[in-house]
């Protein structure tokens, strides 16, 4: 039995803001009911109680990543609190500062930075004061050195490598995983069109315009298609309605707020689409395949990692002709019909391999060796 502390912002057990919420969930819940003794500090807790756990102390400090001075007191908090609780990990999420282990998600602001391609937007973002702070600050924590840190892909690991010259062995690579139903058998219907979908609530950088400008080169070429596109600001976003009018894809592209409940969504849908210009995993593309739904990603998204070329989706260069590149991939899904079986069937393979489980064994390996 290990005893484990784990330092989050939020601890919830359903209504996940994201795949990072979902991530630690999993891993604590599968570091409990392994019978490891697991204490949980946050800023905010939805659970009264879960089995296996120790405890969960919610600490009354200000917990926000846009305010780095925030993160300091906070954490200066946890530090006097396990001081003298002899854990053998202290697993924090994202750049924060650092008291022994982290679990990176997110790109670092550094790399969104060199990421930019207009050379304006990089000027005026190395200049915003908010953002230049809070550069300062990932940089020093990511100096004053975590005993190990984990990533969820290579994508993500060279990022850091690259930008804060971490040693590659301090750097592991635990891909997140999914749930997925024993009993679930896809189900094919001849269907006069095919079903793209996107999650996208940062449209730009989940590649909500290469989706977009991908659907007008299709239309122009006469395939039969639908987008549905989980993005709540499209009301607002008038630049993405005029594109919409101006593609004339307005009876192909179906814009949807948030959704509760996913499966529905991933049910409406043949093919996941992540066509992110940048994205250190992308979860929705193994739940999709949980569903028998193939994934099509560029190559700055962390899933295409697990992508097999033909087999359970398709990767993509993002260069000058990111739209072509991703729209000959989507033609060729659409015009070989007689393959979408194999495809569903490699997808759940890859869902099942990619299981939370496999996730957990993953970190607790590396973690024996510390």
């Amino acid at each position: 039995m290990k005893k484990i502390a784990f330092i989050i912002k939020l601890f919830q057990s359903n209504s996940f803001h994201g795949g990072g919420e979902k991530l630690f969930y999993n891993i604590i819940n599968n570091f409990a009911k392994d019978g490891n003794l697991v204490d949980i500090y946050c800023s905010k807790s939805d659970v009264d109680n879960l089995q296996g756990i120790n405890k969960i102390i919610v600490i009354d400090k200000i917990y926000d990543h846009t305010e780095p001075e925030t993160m300091e007191i906070f954490y200066d908090e946890i530090k006097k609190l396990v001081s003298n609780s002899e854990y053998d990990y202290i697993i924090s999420e994202n750049i924060t500062p650092s008291i022994d282990i982290t679990f990176l998600q997110g790109h670092s602001l550094v790399h969104r930075q060199r990421k930019l391609k207009n050379l304006f937007e990089s000027f005026l973002y190395n200049f915003r004061s908010v953002k230049k702070k809070r550069i300062k600050y990932q940089q020093k924590w990511l100096q004053e050195g975590y005993r190990k840190i984990f990533v969820v892909s290579n994508v993500l690991k060279n990022d850091i490598i690259t930008n804060f010259n971490i040693p590659e062995d301090k750097i592991s690579v635990v891909y997140p995983g999914v749930n997925v139903s024993c009993e679930f058998k896809p189900e094919f219907k001849e269907k006069d069109h095919i079903v793209f979908g996107l999650s996208a609530p940062g449209f730009k950088i989940k590649g909500g315009y290469i989706l977009l400008k991908a659907l007008y080169l299709l239309k122009n070429k006469g395939y039969k298609f639908k987008a549905r596109i989980i993005y709540p600001k499209f009301k607002k976003n008038l630049w993405v309605k005029f594109l919409v009018k101006l593609y004339k894809i307005e009876n192909n592209v179906e814009f949807l707020p948030l959704q509760k409940d996913m499966k529905s969504f991933y049910d409406s849908i043949d093919c996941v689409v992540i066509p992110s210009l940048e994205d250190t995993f992308g979860l929705v593309a193994l739940e999709g395949m949980s569903y028998g739904k193939p994934c099509i990603a560029s190559l700055n998204a962390g899933a295409s990692e697990i992508i097999q070329e033909g087999c359970n989706g398709f990767i993509f260069k993002l260069d000058k002709n990111a739209f072509k590149n991703f729209a000959e991939k989507m033609m060729f899904f659409m015009d070989n019909k007689e393959d979408h079986e194999k495809y569903s069937k490699k997808s759940i393979e890859t869902a099942k391999f990619y299981s939370w489980d496999k996730t957990y064994k993953d970190l607790l390996a590396q973690l024996s060796v510390l």
